[in-house]
């Protein structure tokens, strides 16, 4: 890792990639969106009346709430501000109302649109997106170097709107969606580098224009690393002997499966019978060409391999002779499917979400998170797990972004006991409950007490004359105060 962040707080490693640059931009173009729809709609009388300008503050906060989503999974978004006690989550309202939620969500923007030009645009197809997508990209690049065993495979981002470049992949859970290149380090699954496909008009490489689209890609994405001695796992989708003649050209070694058919294949390649545990190879300088009979014919292309052997335990309880480039395959070739996999546990995108630059932008977050949690993982001794990771992320937000919320309490109620972000981390001092008009010493239950139940199962009911004003709680002063600041229980 490049950058140097403070080990003990999860969000700095977030803003590695969501960096003040990111947040601004999303911010100001946000506000002018508005001001246009506004503009164009003469909207007088609309929701956008009572619009006020988002803040950085405010940007923070949007994204900590659609993180917390993505951990606190529920069906429809209205149901996390709801009061319903089967389903309440209270934590919610005290950020932002869902009113003020949904009117973000409705302009949530990232680029002016006055200023696109078709002509000159280097992805039209993903104007509404691009400039934030480039420096997110960007950020992934210039903060981690990765191992040298990278992997090369496609993903899938699940869209079933309306859309002219959405892909079927049979193979891929969500089957329909927007497909995207990606580069990701083979061990760890963190996200390199990556090409959201758009059609003909997907943006590569000029350099690599005179190429097909499989051999394109993985040179667009690895034009950064050229010359400097990775080695490249890919499928038979991109496997093929023109990319590999490149590639070494370049200083750079591949393998992976290929199919039998590719152009320039040895002729007799795809012909020869074989028995199940034989293999057949061919040379030509550093590349390989190999076929091995197992259940069934596995096609490989190598510039590191030669046909050596190795045993491996399988599952089974069986000791199997297989070649080493089978071995090595099977070890490096997940890391695209690593990351896909990991980012469906708290996912930040909803099915709702109708606008394909949003969802985009959706996926983005979980990628910068998943890469945050990477880097977390990598620099020490006793990592988080992944998705406690995630909620301590959530928590930095809120305590370090989160403004102060005055709770509503109706006639006759107490108010209902909500989350404070502070209440571990923040300076708190005991004080007297203040008088009121009609009591001159005024008391409040102990929430740290209430919470307890007697030996026949009731709860405990304890009144004190002290409380913690930042936090708005009854607390006794002893030990109450002290175990309600410094135990997460409560």
């Amino acid at each position: 890792m490049k950058i140097d962040v403070e080990r003990d707080n999860p969000l700095a490693y977030l803003q590695l990639f969501f960096t003040e640059e990111v947040i601004e931009k999303i911010v100001t173009e946000t506000n002018r969106y508005q001001e246009q729809q506004c503009a164009t709609l003469h909207a007088t009388f609309s929701r956008s009346r009572k619009w006020e300008p988002v803040t950085k503050e405010d940007m923070w906060q949007f994204l900590g709430l659609i993180i917390l989503q993505g951990v606190m999974g529920k069906p429809l978004q209205k149901w996390y501000w709801t009061t319903n006690k089967l389903l309440a989550t209270p934590f919610f309202g005290t950020v932002m109302s869902e009113y003020r939620f949904s009117l973000i969500m409705k302009y949530f923007h990232f680029t002016n649109n006055e200023e696109f030009d078709e002509a000159t645009h280097p992805a039209p197809k993903l104007k509404k997106i691009w400039e934030v997508y480039q420096i997110i990209v960007t950020n992934f690049q210039r903060t981690y170097v990765p191992e040298r065993d990278v992997s090369v495979d496609e993903s899938l981002m699940a869209y079933k709107g309306r859309l002219s470049w959405i892909q079927y992949i049979a193979s891929k859970r969500a089957r329909f969606g927007i497909k995207s290149y990606m580069l990701c380090e083979s061990s760890t699954g963190y996200i390199w580098n990556s090409v959201i496909y758009t059609g003909k008009g997907t943006k590569f490489n000029p350099r690599y224009s005179g190429y097909g689209v499989a051999t394109s890609s993985v040179l667009t994405l690895l034009e950064p690393l050229l010359n400097q001695g990775y080695c490249v796992t890919t499928d038979n989708f991109y496997t093929s002997p023109e990319l590999y003649e490149v590639l070494l050209q370049n200083k750079t070694d591949a393998y992976g499966t290929v199919r039998p058919n590719r152009r320039d294949m040895p002729s007799m390649f795809a012909k020869k019978k074989l028995k199940t545990g034989e293999m057949v190879a061919w040379q030509k300088g550093k590349m390989m060409a190999m076929r091995w009979r197992d259940k069934k014919d596995v096609c490989l292309m190598s510039t590191v391999h030669n046909t050596s052997t190795a045993m491996v335990h399988t599952r089974g309880g069986k000791d199997v002779l297989k070649p080493q480039v089978v071995i090595d395959y099977n070890n490096t070739m997940g890391g695209v499917d690593r990351a896909d996999q990991a980012m469906t546990f708290y996912p930040a995108m909803r099915k709702q979400q109708k606008k394909y630059y949003k969802k985009i932008f959706r996926h983005l977050l979980e990628q910068c998170l998943w890469n945050a949690y990477i880097l977390h993982r990598a620099t020490g001794d006793k990592p988080f797990v992944h998705s406690e990771f995630i909620w301590k992320v959530v928590e930095r937000i809120f305590v370090t972004h989160q403004t102060p919320s005055v709770a509503v309490n109706r006639p006759g109620r107490r108010a209902v006991d909500v989350v404070n972000p502070e209440r571990l981390t923040g300076r708190h001092f005991m004080d007297y409950i203040p008088p009121t008009s009609k009591k001159a010493a005024p008391t409040r239950m102990c929430v740290v007490c209430c919470s307890k139940r007697d030996g026949n199962g009731k709860k405990v009911r304890k009144e004190t004359r002290f409380h913690c004003p930042d936090c708005d709680v009854g607390l006794c002063a002893v030990p109450c105060f002290k175990i309600y600041h410094t135990q997460d229980v409560y």
